[in-house]
């Protein structure tokens, strides 16, 4: 049966709120929220948000993501904090369009719908004119008992919008992680209305009866390592702090929180015998080799400089060992850690790590996940890269090749790098920062620079080059160009000097010179290649130096290919007129 444009848009929105809200309870609130009057709507009955939401089929109507306990009046929302409970997850994904115009957006709804996680396709997708709506429905709502449910939920919600943030950055975009249980998203069979003058229709894309438990997620994000933010947070406050522009300062109290503490005790029993003073295998049982153990620590669990301070100030209180009162002491200190890439004397790699084997220095808060996906710790990685420098780093790429090129990719535009130099140079960076996003980054020390020049290089995902970055393919390209549009000669007897090293046919094989092949890609490719990187290229493709000669002529140092590659039928060769190139 078909139905009219109206019936057809109210038919849409009685089929949505239905499945969002068929089990919802009684007692508990739905809120329907319009613009431009920002008004709220509460609706304890189904049916009754369902009536007015097919009023308002040319307006811009938005439904809560949460539910409430309580009518709070026209003009507010319900609060986070006081959600009552929820009836699924999820996600706001921004298409590129004139509302916006980033490029760093998908460009398509297949684009966008790419960065979801695979096995859990969405019970709802909806078109809303610039962007599109997820929503993974519960198989019944998930009402919160107390506190604990709610914050459950919450820090669910955050790392599953993290995972879709790691998962769009790697792809180059950008995500905004909109996860508060307050969230309104719009309603389909209303009317985007955002540009007055280009109202645009909100419809179901897919809808499907497919339910989930919210453990059936909780359970996918422990698998892939997905952090929760308070725990990312965690993750890289060190990292971050260790890039402010401070000096040191000896604090008598200083003290490390104790869910840091803690969380290192359990982590790994290395640090714990440190801690406790019971390193057996340590050389220096003296307090000055447990500060340098202590540094080294902290160093690989990336602590600001100060907080390996207050690490080393906290635990000589603790031992009641004398206090170190000068800055000079830890510095030197630092200095003697960073100085040696290994672990202090008598430890292992594994044993000594500020985390259990296995884990990443950039995963200090992890729960000891393997992630199945690496771009989840590359993603974590670029944030940490983007809080040193002051700019949103999306990803970085490195284009293999033999002189592999690297690229970063930013919310301003995209930076690409010749070589590995450019990338590891500071000053390249900083001036290629300045140039795209109009940003002066600051001037780094060098060890801290190193730092991040590493973590550069870990974020990097692999994309295949093309043949020109291989040399052997280069060969292939520029070979192929060359006797195509160059005139062969039948000899090199008789001809005049400029032309004795064009390409001939000896014995059945094509031979050319390699200062003529040169000539030939500089001219064409505008590249400034030696002689030697010419030959380079021949021999990688297995072509052979031979030698060439005629009656009358000096003989000549040819490059002989190889016939399953290079065969003369294929290119324009004229027929021999005697002579005797040998």
């Amino acid at each position: 049966m078909n139905l009219s444009g109206g019936a057809a848009k109210r038919s849409e929105t009685r089929n949505f709120l239905n499945g969002l809200f068929a089990g919802k309870p009684d007692d508990l609130y739905t809120l329907l929220w319009t613009l431009p009057e920002k008004q709220s709507h509460w609706f304890r009955s189904v049916d009754d948000a369902i009536r007015f939401g097919e009023s308002l089929s040319e307006h811009d109507l938005y439904v809560g993501v949460g539910l409430s306990s309580k009518d709070y009046g026209p003009v507010q929302r319900c609060k986070s904090e006081e959600i009552a409970g929820i009836v699924g997850f999820w996600a706001d994904l921004d298409l590129r369009s004139d509302a916006h115009p980033k490029t760093t957006l998908p460009a398509s709804v297949e684009q966008a719908l790419s960065i979801l996680p695979p096995g859990f396709p969405p019970s709802v997708v909806v078109l809303t004119g610039n962007g599109v709506h997820i929503w993974w429905l519960f198989r019944e709502p998930w009402i919160f008992a107390s506190e604990d449910d709610r914050h459950e939920a919450a820090v669910l919600v955050g790392r599953l919008h993290t995972l879709l943030l790691d998962n769009a950055s790697q792809r180059g975009w950008t995500y905004d992680r909109l996860a508060d249980l307050a969230r309104v998203l719009r309603v389909p069979g209303t009317t985007n209305c955002k540009d007055p003058s280009n109202p645009k229709p909100v419809v179901i894309h897919t809808q499907s009866d497919v339910r989930y438990n919210p453990t059936e997620f909780a359970e996918y994000l422990d698998e892939m390592g997905v952090l929760d933010q308070e725990a990312e947070s965690l993750a890289t406050r060190g990292w971050a702090e260790r890039f402010k522009d401070t000096t040191l300062s000896i604090n008598p109290l200083a003290r490390i929180p104790d869910e840091m503490l803690i969380g290192w005790l359990e982590a790994n029993m290395r640090f714990k015998h440190t801690w406790f003073r019971q390193r057996h295998d340590l050389p220096d049982q003296s307090q000055s080799g447990y500060d340098l153990a202590l540094t080294h620590f902290g160093l690989r669990a990336g602590l600001a400089d100060q907080q390996i301070v207050d690490l080393i100030v906290h635990h000589r209180s603790l031992h009641k060992e004398k206090p170190r009162a000068t800055v000079d002491y830890f510095q030197r200190t630092l200095a003697k850690a960073r100085a040696n890439d290994g672990p202090p004397s008598g430890s292992s790699n594994v044993e000594d790590s500020p985390l259990p084997a296995g884990s990443s220095e950039f995963d200090t808060a992890n729960t000891g996940a393997d992630p199945a996906d690496e771009s989840k710790s590359k993603g974590l990685i670029c944030r940490k890269i983007s809080d040193a420098l002051g700019v949103t780093v999306l990803r970085m790429v490195k284009i293999a090749g033999e002189q592999p090129l690297y690229r970063m990719e930013t919310v301003e535009g995209k930076i690409a790098f010749d070589d590995v130099s450019k990338l590891m140079s500071q000053r390249a960076v900083r001036m290629a920062i300045a140039a795209a996003a109009g940003k002066l980054i600051r001037h780094y020390k060098q060890n801290l620079w190193d730092d991040i020049a590493r973590l550069m290089l870990d974020a990097c995902i692999l994309e295949e080059g093309t043949e020109e970055l291989h040399q052997d393919g280069a060969a292939r390209m520029y070979l192929d160009q060359y006797l195509s549009e160059t005139t062969f000669i039948p000899s090199i007897e008789g001809q005049m000097a400029q032309e004795r090293r064009r390409p001939m046919v000896r014995d059945g094989r094509i031979t050319i010179c390699a200062p003529d092949l040169q000539m030939h890609i500089n001219k064409t490719t505008q590249q400034n290649l030696s002689v030697r990187s010419v030959a380079a290229m021949l021999s990688a493709i297995g072509a052979k130096a031979v030698r060439v000669r005629g009656k009358k002529i000096r003989e000549q140092s040819r490059w002989e290919l190889p016939l399953e590659e290079f065969d003369p039928s294929d290119y324009f060769v004229p027929e021999m007129e005697g002579g005797d190139d040998r």
